[in-house]
């Protein structure tokens, strides 16, 4: 990977971060799957200073791995909650067809 490849790299990282952080899920997925082939190509030797960047993307990987996941859950329980409303719903009009 060139040097230009990785700066490319590293700024599509923090670009993603702060995609997450502004809740713009779909433009983070989206840089996430241009981002990947740059880092799938990746050569063996590095410079000192490319295997610093390296590192610095790894870090704000566990970050955006972190922040994916806690938006999962949110997603999750607000789905999970949808669903119980919906259920209450249907119980209480059971309920009135009773009467």
């Amino acid at each position: 990977m060139s040097n230009e490849s990785l700066a490319r790299a590293y700024e599509m990282t923090r670009t993603l971060l702060a995609a997450l952080d502004a809740g713009d899920f779909a433009f983070a997925a989206d840089l996430a799957e241009e981002r990947s082939p740059l880092l799938m190509s990746l050569e063996r030797e590095q410079t000192d200073e490319d295997l610093a960047m390296i590192h610095e993307i790894m870090a704000l990987n566990e970050s955006i791995v972190s922040k994916a996941s806690a938006a999962r859950d949110a997603v999750a329980a607000t789905h999970t909650d949808a669903r119980e409303r919906v259920s209450a719903a249907r119980e209480y009009l059971a309920a009135g067809r009773m009467r």
